[in-house]
């Protein structure tokens, strides 16, 4: 993660014309919090298939190994914030009150990735051919997510289409309030309502599928 900040910074930096001391944090709290939401998703694919012994000879919550998966990529988050730790004492980074939501911010995106994950790990059991088909989609949503670019190079005409990526949302609610921001209102609106159907979708498919997913594996 360090090394891919250190030699992205100051290329994009420079290829988009932006000041290096403003994008090089916003740069690498994209990169380390999109590894974090990929990762999960990249891996709940395979978060029944990878516990077959223990689903196939206890009953156990399927919830159980979703949360194994975030708790996970928990831990790599934060070993990899350190490396904005470093940045911030590179390019200091203007901190303000904002930095308090920060936790309602993360508690509302682990929320989505909750039923996120959820989802896919049923679905991906089922159709295991999807795997591979959503590492893939991932992929392309690192680039059409500003991670590497800002949302403000969008002409004013079609920066309302950033709004279709959910993943947006929950990229934004985690690295506004550490660069000192506060999230506009209409991103938390959206995330909270993605995370009430979301949940309530993810609850409707654990109960319905709970007994197939062992004859699955």
């Amino acid at each position: 993660m360090a090394v891919m900040v250190g030699a992205m910074g100051p290329l994009y930096g420079a290829l988009f014309k932006y000041d290096v001391a403003t994008f090089v944090p916003h740069l690498a709290l994209g990169l380390i919090f999109w590894g974090f939401i990929a990762g999960q998703i990249n891996d709940f694919g395979e978060a029944f298939s990878n516990s077959t012994n223990y689903l196939r000879q206890m009953k156990l919550p399927l919830s159980m190994f979703v949360l194994r998966v975030m708790y996970r990529h928990s831990i790599i988050l934060a070993h990899n914030i350190l490396v904005f730790v470093v940045v911030w004492l590179i390019f200091p980074v203007h901190l303000n009150w904002n930095i308090l939501i920060f936790p309602l911010a993360a508690l509302l995106v682990l929320v989505n990735m909750f039923w996120i994950g959820c989802v896919t790990s049923i679905f991906c059991t089922r159709y295991r051919d999807m795997q591979p088909v959503i590492g893939n989609l991932v992929q392309v949503l690192f680039f059409v997510t500003p991670i590497l670019w800002r949302a403000e190079q969008l002409s004013p005409g079609r920066r309302h289409l950033i709004h279709i990526n959910p993943f947006f949302y929950l990229l934004d609610l985690l690295r506004e309030p550490l660069l000192g921001e506060m999230p506009d209102p209409a991103i938390w609106i959206r995330a909270g309502g993605m995370a009430v159907v979301g949940t309530a979708f993810a609850l409707y498919m654990l109960g319905k599928f709970r007994h197939r997913v062992t004859y699955w594996l």
